[in-house]
């Protein structure tokens, strides 16, 4: 058996706590230090996660020669030169979402990694890539079984914040966040679309729209005034294809979650989400001039817990079977271009090209 991948975990707030059984399910990941500014939390997480060292700041712990690879779960803002500094410390990464603030960074992340080809990096956007249903959706459009895929509707409509929600101040700082709703759920649902379509996701130009946070607090203002809360794009593809994005917080309604591919022989419906009403994949195709049939695959839907941890189990299998991983630097350049381009036609109400 190959020797466990040695983690070292930079930031211990919620996510990382969440994200602790990665390190002790024995599927070669295993955590041996932990960094983090406040002590308190940084010795709480090593319990949890069984590591023996604690550093009070990221630097220390790249040192340690002990660590093979890191996961990164501070705040947006410091990913970038966190990014950097483990991959000049010959470190493997894994980071949390999302991955980086603008495609600007995302380029120089993906060049400095370029200088050390032998490291991985991702990010854990990729959550939802571990599925049945996503990896049936993926070879299916890689075997052309579709046809031409001229259209995806992309619609996910989560529970909103309670009135009185207070949220941390970085998130509702552009500077620091990136976005709302957007930079929080948006990384999975565009790392998922790459992932699904494979070369087709080539994003070209957006024309999109975004609003803010609701509820209203108590005080009747939204708890976050500064960022998204909502958003809808049409985004146009090299090769014709036209993907509709929409994601909001469902404040005066219930829950949606529906995926939906079409293409010139058939179509598919599917939930990235373990959650909505068609989590297996329903495949809709005429067969000759009889009416259109309805086929539900029998490929298992998304899990939370799996869904949680698959992107440490993936960086650890990528490091020892000398794979990429599922998410990679040139996937979260083509994801932040979008993002970028959200932004700005949100601000501008004009379509935005996006280069390179």
């Amino acid at each position: 058996m190959a020797a466990p991948i040695r983690y070292g975990i930079i930031g211990a707030g919620v996510i990382a706590n969440l994200m602790a059984r990665a390190f002790t399910e024995g599927r070669g990941s295993v955590a041996v230090a932990v960094a983090d500014v406040n002590a308190d939390a940084a010795r709480q997480l090593a319990a949890a996660t069984g590591a023996e060292k604690i550093h009070a700041g990221h630097r220390a712990l790249l040192a340690d020669p002990e660590v093979d690879a890191v996961y990164i779960a501070t705040p947006p803002f410091l990913h970038r030169p966190m990014i950097l500094d483990a991959l000049r410390a010959g470190k493997h990464v894994c980071c949390e979402k999302p991955f980086l603030l603008t495609q600007a960074e995302a380029r120089e992340v993906a060049a400095a990694q370029r200088e050390r080809p032998e490291l991985k990096l991702t990010c854990c956007s990729s959550r939802y890539h571990d599925s049945g249903t996503a990896r049936r959706a993926r070879q299916l459009v890689a075997a052309d079984d579709l046809g031409k895929l001229y259209r995806v509707h992309f619609e996910q409509v989560t529970l909103a914040a309670k009135p009185g929600t207070v949220l941390p101040p970085w998130r509702n700082d552009p500077a620091r966040n990136g976005g709302g709703i957007s930079f929080d759920w948006g990384p999975y649902d565009l790392d998922w679309l790459s992932f699904v379509l494979g070369d087709l996701f080539r994003p070209r130009v957006v024309f999109g729209t975004a609003g803010n946070y609701f509820p209203l607090t108590a005080e009747r203002v939204p708890p976050c005034l500064d960022v998204d809360g909502r958003l809808a794009a049409e985004i146009l593809c090299d090769g014709g294809l036209t993907l509709h994005w929409e994601r909001r917080a469902a404040e005066h309604g219930p829950d949606r979650h529906n995926v939906e591919l079409r293409g010139t022989k058939a179509g598919l419906d599917l939930c990235f989400l373990p959650m909505g009403a068609k989590q297996q994949i329903r495949r809709y195709a005429y067969a000759g001039t009889a009416d259109l049939a309805e086929t539900t695959l029998p490929d298992a839907p998304p899990g939370w817990n799996d869904t949680l941890v698959f992107p440490i189990r993936d960086l650890t299998a990528a490091i020892v079977e000398n794979r990429p991983p599922s998410n990679t630097a040139d996937d979260n350049v083509r994801i932040q271009g979008v993002f970028d381009a959200l932004l700005e036609s949100a601000r501008t109400q004009q379509a935005v090209r996006i280069e390179g």
